[in-house]
C-alpha cells in the first residue's frame, strides 16, 4: 500500500451504540489512527439523541477535496455532519449522514436497486429505508470526493456488515476508483434461523437463502447483504462460524477470517485483584441501597453473576441463563444455603424512564452514608476525650456519649432509609412487558427475602455518565465474579472476550466464535477460568442442565474457599486477541482489495 492510502470505514455503530459492532470498531480505532494517522476516517449515521453524548462537529474541514464533496451533498438538502468521535483513547475524525432522503429520491434508488441487481424492496420496511438513504447518500459523497482528488490517489472503503454497505454495490458498478472490503460479523439469515430452526448448524448448507429470507419476512434486507458481499473486492469473515454461513447464503468463500480483537491487554496480577475490589464496592453500594431498605443481605457471602448483550432472548441464551438461575435458586432453598446472587441482567430495550423507587432507593442511602460520617464525626473527639481523660482506663459506655440530638438524627435517617415492599426486578420503566421480565414474574424471580437468587434487570447501557452503578460497563465487569454467555448464536462474541480479558471467570458455549476459539487453543484437561455449555447438536434441556451444574459447582467453590480467583488466559493466548496483531492482518486484505480494483497496475 502506498503510504498516503486513504482508509474511510464505514459502520452503522459509528457513534450509534447497538451491539458488538459498537466495541469492535471502538477497539480497533486506537490502532488505526496508530497506523494511518490522517488518512483515516470514519463514516456512520447521524442518530441525534447518540451523536450529541460524545460527537464533537467542527465546522471548518481541512480537506480540500472533502469539504467540497460534503459541501456538494449539502447543497442537494442532504445532512452531513463532519467532527471528531470522543473516545476515551482518542479523536477519530469522522463524517456523520442523516439516514434519510426525499420521497422521490429514495424512490429512485429502489428502481436502480431492482433494476441492476434484482433487488425488490416494495415491502414497507422504515430500516431498510434508512439503509437504502445512507448508502445514496454516502456513494455521492465519496464518488464527489474521488473526482477532485488525483488520480494517483488510493482509496479503501471498509464496510461493515449490511447495514452500512448500501452504497457499496453502486460505487463498485459506477466503477469509482476505490477499493472495497466487506466484513460480516454475522449473516441476518443466522440471526433468524438459529433460533427458530432445530439443529440449525449442521442444516445451513441445505437452505435456500431466497425461500428463508422470504419466510422471515427480511428478503430486502437479506438480499442487499448478499449482494454487498458478493460485489466487495474482498470478503472478511469474524470466524469459522461466519465464514460457513457466508459460503452457504452468499455463496462466496471469505479471503480471510479475522477475530475480533482489543486495544490493549488489561492489567495482571495483583491489579486486576485490585480494581475487582475498588469496583465490587461500588456495585456493593448500589445493592445494598436497592435491597436493604426492604431486608437485610449478608454481603459477605454475596456473589455478582451478570449476562449482557443485544436483545436476542434465545440466541444470546438469555432463556437458558434464566432458567438455570431459577433451578439454582431452588436448589439453594432446599439446602438452605446462607449464600445471595445477585443476577444482572443487561440488555438494552425501550423504556420510558428510570423507576423512581430506584433512584429514590439509592439517594436515601447515600443521604444515610452521609448521616454516619457526621455522627462519626462528632462521636469520634467524645470517644477520645473519654480515653485520654483520667478515667479513660475502662471501655466508654457509648450510649453516655451519643447525646439527644444524635439519637433523633440516626432514627430519623433509619425511619427515612426503610421501606415497604420488595426490592424491585427491573431498574427501568419498561415501554413493553418483554421475555425477561415475564420468565421472572412467572418463575418465583422476584427478589423476595428468602430467594437466594436476587434479579436485578437493567435495560439499558452502562455508561458512566448514566449509570446507577457509578461505573463504566468493564469496570462494571470487572466488579463482578462471573459473566454467563451460553449463546446459542454469537458468531464471535465480545462480551466473554471482554469479560475473560478483564479478570472475570465466564461461562460461553460451543456455538459461541469465542468459545470454539478457546476450545482449540486450550487443551481441555486442562482446568481455567472460561467454562464452555456444549450446545450445538444438544437439546436445550441438556444445555440447562449442563449450565445449572456449572453454577451449582461455582457456587459450592465460593462456600468451600470463601474465595474466587480472577481470570486468566496464557499470554500466548491474549496476544492474538490484540489490534495490534490482527491488524497486519487487515493491512493485508487491504493490499488484496487494491490488486483486485487495479490488477494490471502490479503496485502492490
Amino acid at each position: 500500500m502506498k503510504p498516503n492510502t486513504l482508509l474511510f470505514e464505514i459502520a452503522w455503530e459509528v457513534c450509534n451504540q447497538i451491539g458488538g459492532i459498537f466495541t469492535y470498531i471502538k477497539s480497533k480505532v486506537p490502532t488505526m489512527l496508530d497506523t494511518y494517522g490522517d488518512n483515516y476516517m470514519l463514516i456512520g449515521p447521524y442518530i441525534p439523541e447518540k451523536a450529541k453524548l460524545d460527537f464533537r462537529p467542527v465546522r471548518e474541514i481541512e480537506n480540500v477535496a472533502l469539504a467540497e464533496a460534503v459541501q456538494h451533498v449539502r447543497s442537494l438538502g442532504y445532512e452531513v455532519h463532519y467532527g471528531y468521535w470522543l473516545l476515551n483513547e482518542a479523536r477519530p475524525k469522522v463524517l456523520l449522514i442523516k439516514p434519510s432522503i426525499h420521497g422521490e429520491h429514495l424512490n429512485d434508488a429502489k428502481t436502480t436497486l431492482w433494476k441492476n441487481h434484482g433487488i425488490s424492496t416494495i415491502e414497507k420496511d422504515p430500516l431498510t429505508d434508512q439503509v437504502i438513504a445512507f448508502g445514496e447518500i454516502t456513494k455521492i459523497l465519496l464518488t464527489k470526493f474521488i473526482e477532485n482528488l488525483e488520480i494517483s490517489q488510493d482509496v479503501i472503503a471498509h464496510y461493515h456488515e449490511w447495514m452500512s454497505a448500501g452504497s457499496l454495490t453502486g460505487l463498485m458498478r459506477e466503477k469509482i476508483r476505490l477499493a472495497t472490503v466487506f466484513t460480516a460479523h454475522a449473516t441476518l439469515l443466522g440471526r433468524y434461523l438459529a433460533p427458530n430452526e432445530e439443529h440449525y448448524c449442521p442444516k445451513k448448507h441445505s437452505y435456500n437463502w431466497l425461500q428463508k429470507a422470504k419466510q422471515y419476512g427480511i428478503e430486502s434486507r437479506v438480499a442487499l447483504e448478499r449482494t454487498a458481499a458478493r460485489s466487495a473486492h474482498t470478503l472478511v469473515a469474524n470466524s469459522d462460524i461466519t465464514a460457513r454461513e457466508c459460503e452457504a447464503f452468499f455463496e462466496r468463500s471469505p479471503d480471510n477470517v479475522i477475530r475480533s480483537g482489543i486495544h490493549k491487554k488489561p492489567g495482571v496480577g495483583h491489579e486486576v485483584f485490585e480494581q475487582h475490589l475498588l469496583h465490587r464496592a461500588k456495585i456493593d453500594a448500589f445493592v445494598k441501597a436497592v435491597f436493604f431498605p426492604s431486608y437485610h443481605i449478608k454481603t459477605e457471602k454475596m456473589l455478582y453473576f451478570f449476562s449482557s448483550g443485544r436483545y436476542e432472548f434465545r440466541n444470546k441464551g438469555f432463556n437458558i441463563t434464566l432458567e438455570s438461575m431459577a433451578r439454582l435458586n431452588a436448589e439453594l432453598i432446599r439446602r438452605k444455603s446462607d449464600l445471595t446472587i445477585v443476577f444482572f441482567m443487561i440488555s438494552k430495550q425501550p423504556f420510558q424512564t428510570i423507576r423512581p423507587d430506584v433512584l429514590e432507593a439509592r439517594q436515601r442511602f447515600h443521604d444515610l452514608q452521609k448521616i454516619c460520617k457526621s455522627i462519626s464525626a462528632k462521636l469520634g473527639p467524645r470517644i477520645y476525650s473519654n480515653v485520654t481523660s483520667a478515667t479513660g482506663h475502662k471501655l466508654p459506655d457509648l450510649n453516655e456519649l451519643i447525646d439527644e440530638d444524635l439519637q433523633q438524627t440516626w432514627r430519623q435517617a433509619l425511619a427515612n432509609f426503610k421501606r415497604e415492599g420488595l426490592p424491585p426486578v427491573s431498574t427501568h420503566q419498561l415501554e413493553n412487558h418483554d421475555e425477561i421480565a415475564e420468565f421472572c414474574q412467572r418463575n418465583g424471580l422476584n427478589n423476595e427475602a428468602h430467594n437466594p437468587v436476587k434479579v436485578i434487570y437493567h435495560a439499558d447501557f452502562i455508561e458512566r455518565t448514566t449509570s446507577l452503578f457509578s461505573l463504566d460497563y468493564l469496570e462494571f465487569v470487572r466488579g463482578c465474579h462471573l459473566g454467563i454467555f451460553p449463546s446459542l448464536y454469537e458468531p464471535w462474541g465480545y462480551a466473554p472476550m471482554e469479560t475473560i480479558m478483564h479478570g472475570t471467570p465466564v461461562v460461553t458455549s460451543d456455538l459461541s466464535g469465542f468459545g470454539k476459539y478457546i476450545r482449540t487453543m486450550v487443551p481441555s484437561d486442562k482446568d481455567h477460568e472460561v467454562k464452555i455449555v456444549d450446545r450445538q447438536g444438544k437439546s436445550e434441556e441438556e444445555a440447562i442442565a449442563q449450565l445449572t451444574e456449572t453454577l451449582h459447582d461455582f457456587v459450592e467453590t465460593f462456600e468451600k474457599n470463601q474465595y474466587i480467583p480472577r481470570a486468566s488466559l496464557p499470554k500466548h493466548i491474549l496476544d492474538t486477541f490484540c489490534w495490534s496483531e490482527l491488524q497486519q492482518r487487515y493491512h493485508e486484505n487491504y493490499k488484496l482489495a487494491l490488486m483486485r480494483y487495479q490488477p494490471v497496475a502490479d503496485l502492490y
